[in-house]
């Protein structure tokens, strides 16, 4: 044991938050991760501690709970390969290590306890890996799928999932029930569930019959969740009933990086969860990624300082960052344009990703500069709710049952490029560049199933397959794809990273816009916020926390630099230009805009 505990003490670097993540003997406990702070090798080495101090005797397991399909399959990654190492000297065997550990998403766990004992609510969920996932928010599609349902039946489903993302809660005890006798009536019969039935099910099954319950809470006795931040009002209520009174606790997330408020995410939800479970907090201190970087490790202090208490923060050292102003859109669109030929002529192997608040006619002048000069890019500027994004994952995922279907549940590389294929050969005819760029992302994530996924077993491929496809997620595999330049929203690169960052349009109704904060701001003049009278402002602080949460997400997905970019005149909604101000975002207290 001497022997382990000094190799993850040299793997780690003697980081004193780190390893007190991974030894502390107390059974609950919450950190605070920072992008870049090393979060995933912490909560690797805390599994690998756990395993070969017997805290996990047979046949129980670890659960690790993500957000997203990716990270649930990164965390499988990372067991598999670094677990055997670190406990190559340990009693306990490397082969049986990732026995040991289920690592999944909310969605994935549900799926595997309804596939069990889903029966004892409806038949049909004995097959629910047949069932196609549908979204509940959109009513005219719900009554499309011709399952049975009316208007008003239909809406009472898309008010249920409004309900969901707005976390109004005693809407959700009220329409509860009701919920669930629709989904046993209309779509488990015709071969569908949605995807917060998937949730909802568990949960009515686990409070249906609590045997089940106590044999799950018996199995994982040790329960982490990655992205805790992210978590919405289903899978917080999923969780508090896992988590039984001996259970051990490690909720690891970092509230800053909570971008995902407007489909559910609960805001401050680690304070309540710190509460609730009386966790002990742990706040990683080393920005990892940012080490050799000066300028920024200071953004990123900085950042979250003004995060901490926006009126008066607390600033050691200003972060300088390189900064271009331009006269209007399209100077600022060739300046963006020479500023990524610049950085690729000085680092040819480097990638940069160009990323957006949402797009409009600004971000469109950009596109417009990279076409007319035919100089490559990747275009990503799609979100979720997308008619073309959600059609590309729904025509596929029936492509790739049918293809495994017809091979007897099998895959291979020879059948994977049979799937690829009938995919590529539907949208053969459009010129649409979301269809396009989408071909590429489904082509870059099948080739990482056999490079990154090489370890998960034939039927775990296909699950993972069928995950990334029904949960329409394959944006998240957009740090694979071979582009020197992606273009893409913030929220599109989430989770990833870049060598070089470019934010543009880094002005008043672009980033913060309209809705996030302009609206309601009544420093338009100069965008300078006055905290004494912006506390004054209903909801101000508020809007404002969650438009610096995008802000940081998006310069930490840079590893070397970082660059801002703005106009002196936007495009208005309606074509016309009108004058703007930089955005406060830049006027934050600890960063200089270095002009160049």
């Amino acid at each position: 044991m001497k022997e382990l505990i000094e190799k993850i003490k040299q793997n780690h670097s003697n980081d004193e938050e780190q390893l007190e993540v991974i030894f502390t003997d107390k059974k609950r406990i919450i950190v605070e991760a920072p992008a870049g702070y090393g979060k995933t090798k912490t909560m690797i080495s805390r599994i690998a501690y756990l395993i070969a101090t017997n805290r996990i005797p047979n046949p129980k397991k670890i659960l690790a709970l993500t957000f997203s399909v990716n990270a649930a399959y990164k965390i499988k990654k990372d067991v598999a390969e670094n677990l055997p190492f670190i406990l190559s000297n340990s009693p306990i065997s490397p082969v049986s290590v990732k026995d040991k550990v289920f690592a999944t998403n909310y969605h994935g766990f549900c799926r595997r306890v309804l596939r069990l004992y889903g029966y004892l609510l409806h038949e049909s969920l004995r097959n629910i890996e047949y069932l196609r996932g549908v979204d509940d928010s959109k009513i005219e599609e719900l009554i499309n799928l011709e399952v049975g349902l009316d208007f008003s039946n239909a809406k009472r489903l898309s008010d249920y999932n409004d309900a969901i993302k707005e976390i109004k809660i005693q809407y959700l005890e009220d329409n509860y029930s009701d919920y669930i006798e629709k989904i046993k009536f209309y779509f488990l019969p015709n071969g569908y569930i949605t995807f917060n039935a998937i949730l909802l099910l568990t949960i009515e099954l686990f409070k249906k019959y609590p045997a089940i319950l106590k044999f799950y809470r018996t199995l994982f006795p040790i329960v982490i969740v990655d992205e805790f931040q992210d978590t919405n009002i289903l899978s917080w209520t999923l969780l508090q009933l896992l988590i039984g009174e001996d259970a051990e606790v490690i909720f690891i997330g970092d509230p800053l990086q909570r971008i995902y408020d407007f489909i559910g995410a609960i805001p401050d939800l680690m304070t309540e969860a710190t509460t609730k479970y009386d966790l002990h907090k742990i706040e990683l201190k080393t920005n990892y990624r940012f080490k050799n970087n000066q300028q920024l490790l200071l953004l990123d202090k900085n950042i979250r300082e003004n995060a901490k208490n926006p009126s008066s923060p607390s600033i050691q050292e200003i972060a300088n960052i390189k900064t271009f102003q331009f006269s209007d859109q399209t100077e600022e669109a060739k300046g963006v344009l020479s500023l990524c030929q610049e950085i690729l002529g000085n680092d040819p192997a480097s990638k940069i990703a160009i990323l957006v608040k949402q797009r409009g006619r600004n971000i469109d002048e950009i596109l417009k500069a990279f076409k007319d000069t035919k100089f490559p890019f990747f275009y990503a500027l799609y979100g979720d709710e997308e008619k073309e994004y959600i059609e590309f994952h729904q025509k596929s995922l029936k492509e790739f049952l049918d293809v495994v279907s017809n091979s007897g549940n099998k895959i291979n590389k020879r059948i994977i490029q049979r799937f690829f294929k009938k995919v590529k050969n539907i949208f053969k005819n459009s010129d649409d560049e979301i269809y396009n760029s989408l071909l590429i992302l489904l082509e870059t994530f099948l080739n990482r199933i056999f490079i990154e996924f090489s370890f998960l077993s034939m039927e775990e491929k296909i699950e993972l397959i069928k995950d990334v496809l029904e949960s329409r997620s394959l944006k998240q595999y957009l740090g694979y794809v071979e582009s020197k330049i992606i273009i893409s929203t913030v929220h599109g690169g989430k989770g990833l990273e870049w060598d070089y960052i470019i934010l543009p349009d880094m002005e008043q109704y672009s980033f913060p816009n309209y809705p996030g904060l302009c609206g309601i701001c009544q420093f338009k003049n100069d965008c300078k916020i006055n905290w004494n009278l912006a506390s004054r402002i209903p909801d101000f602080e508020r809007r404002f926390y969650s438009e610096l949460s995008v802000f940081y997400v998006a310069v930490t997905r840079a590893k070397k630099e970082v660059f801002f970019t703005y106009s002196n005149k936007r495009i208005h909604h309606t074509g016309d230009e009108r004058d703007t101000n930089v955005s406060c975002l830049l006027k934050l207290p600890g960063i200089k805009l270095n002009y160049q």
